[in-house]
């Protein structure tokens, strides 16, 4: 019998994210009245600075919704497809792994991996803080030794379980997950 469970993520904008989205709508709103202040300066080219007014406004919405960021997980027969999807209008496939090539596996604690060296760090979660967070550390084809970081769902742990080595931790199925939607 196939196993297949998706499952998506919204990832947590932080006080950064915040403090750029302020500047982005600054930035933005200050470009506009500018454009505006020229286009009445200089009636001849009126209508090319309220095209780049109303530009500036919508750049500043397109780079303000550039930052809702979702990850899904797709698990197949115990194989695992993380993508990025951006706004909701742009999907990129991140990586594909198979669950019997994790080397470990288990819950994340930061301070675990603080002193490890990986040569990629892949963070796909709704927040490092967040306590249902799960890691797996693996050899990649093209990413080398990677740690990934994901907030898998009950659903998610119980597709992966039967193909994770137990000597990785595959039997390591605890902590605080988040709900299903």
């Amino acid at each position: 019998m196939d196993v297949f469970v998706e499952y998506l993520v919204k990832k947590k904008n932080g006080p950064r994210e915040l403090l750029l989205k302020v500047l982005i709508v600054l930035a933005a709103l200050l470009l506009f009245v500018v454009m505006m202040y020229l286009g009445m300066l200089f009636p001849v080219a009126s209508m090319v600075t309220t095209l780049l007014a109303f530009g500036a406004l919508y750049g500043g919405w397109l780079l303000m919704t550039n930052m809702n960021v979702e990850y899904e997980y797709i698990v197949t027969n115990g194989e695992m497809d993380v993508d990025k999807i951006v706004a909701r209008r742009r999907r990129k496939r991140l990586l594909t792994v198979a669950a019997r090539s994790f080397e470990k596996f288990g819950p994340y604690r930061h301070g675990d991996h603080a002193g490890e060296d990986y040569a990629n760090r892949v963070y796909v979660c709704t927040s490092l803080e967040d306590p249902g967070c799960y890691y797996a550390v693996f050899n990649h084809a093209k990413l080398g030794r990677t740690l990934l970081v994901f907030s898998p769902s009950d659903r998610v742990l119980e597709a992966l379980k039967p193909f994770i080595p137990k000597q990785a931790g595959g039997n390591a199925l605890y902590g605080t997950r988040p709900a299903e939607h």
